[in-house]
C-alpha cells in the first residue's frame, strides 16, 4: 500500500493473511479499480469537452471577418475592378466551404496550404500588398494529413502583430519530414518579440479581425490531445529578428 503514497494507483495487493487482513485486502483493491474508473471517466468527459469546444470554434466564423470582406468585394465592384473581386470572392466560398462545409477532422497539406493562399488572397484585397507569403512544402508532405485549421492561426497571427505600421514583410510556411514527425514551421520577418513575450503567445485572445475563433493556445491544446505532450506549439522570437512558430506532429500518411 505504500505505492499509493508515491501516485501508484494502478496496483493490486496479494489477498493473503488471515480473514481479516485478506477481507481488507479485497476491500482495497475494489477501491483501487472504482478510483482508477472514476479517473479514466473524468478523462474521457474532459477530452469530449474540449473536441466539442473545438469542433464548435471551428464553426464559429468571425462575423466581424465576413463582414469587412464583403465590404471590401463590393468596393472592388464599386471600382469596377471585377476580375479581383470575383478572384477575391472565389477565395472566400473556397474558404468558408473547407470550414463549414468540409466536416473531416483531418484533410491533407495540400488541402491546407491551399487554405492559407485563399486567406492571404483575401487579406491582400483588404490590406494590399505589403505582406507576401511563400510556401515551402517538401513534395512527400503534400499528402500527409493533420487536423484542419491548425496553421491558419499563426499566419493570421502574423499578418496582425508582425507588421504594425504599415511594415512590410515577409511570412514563409515550411513543411517538412522529420524522421516519424512532420514538423511545420511559419516564420515571419516582422518585428519579433522578447522570448518572454513570446512563451505567452499561446495565452492570448482573438481580436475581432480574425477568421475564426480558434487562438493559438487552442491549436496546442488540440495537438496534445490527439497526439501527445510530446507533440505540439513551440515559439521562437527575437526583437528586430522575427518571429519562428515550430509545429510538431506525427507522420499520418493518406
Amino acid at each position: 500500500m505504500s505505492q499509493v503514497q508515491d501516485g501508484l494507483l494502478t496496483q493490486h495487493v496479494p489477498v493473503t493473511g488471515t480473514t481479516e487482513i485478506r477481507e481488507l485486502a479485497v476491500t482495497y483493491n475494489k477501491m483501487v479499480d472504482a478510483l482508477q474508473d472514476y479517473i479514466q471517466q473524468l478523462v474521457s468527459t474532459r477530452e469530449k469537452q474540449l473536441r466539442y469546444e473545438i469542433k464548435a470554434l471551428q464553426m464559429q466564423i468571425n462575423p466581424h471577418y465576413i463582414y469587412n470582406t464583403l465590404a471590401s468585394i463590393k468596393m472592388l465592384v464599386f471600382q469596377n475592378a471585377r476580375e479581383q473581386a470575383v478572384e477575391t470572392l472565389d477565395a472566400f466560398i473556397a474558404l468558408l466551404r473547407s470550414t463549414i462545409t468540409n466536416t473531416d477532422e483531418f484533410i491533407t497539406i495540400q488541402q491546407e496550404v491551399e487554405n492559407l493562399k485563399n486567406y492571404m488572397l483575401i487579406i491582400r484585397t483588404r490590406y494590399g500588398d505589403r505582406i507576401h507569403a511563400e510556401y515551402y512544402v517538401s513534395s512527400n508532405c503534400y499528402h500527409c494529413k493533420i487536423p484542419k485549421m491548425i496553421l491558419q492561426p499563426f499566419l493570421e497571427n502574423a499578418v496582425f502583430h508582425a507588421f504594425p505600421d504599415g511594415r512590410k514583410g515577409t511570412i514563409q510556411v515550411v513543411v517538412r519530414r522529420n524522421g516519424t514527425q512532420l514538423v511545420i514551421r511559419i516564420i515571419d520577418d516582422g518585428i519579433g518579440m522578447k522570448q518572454q513575450k513570446a512563451d505567452q503567445l499561446v495565452e492570448q485572445s482573438i481580436k475581432k479581425e480574425y477568421f475564426s475563433g480558434i487562438g493559438i493556445h487552442n491549436v496546442d491544446d488540440r495537438l496534445k490531445l490527439l497526439f501527445g505532450e510530446q507533440y505540439g506549439v513551440h515559439i521562437e522570437s527575437k526583437p528586430e529578428e522575427g518571429t519562428a512558430i515550430i509545429v510538431t506532429l506525427p507522420l499520418k500518411d493518406t
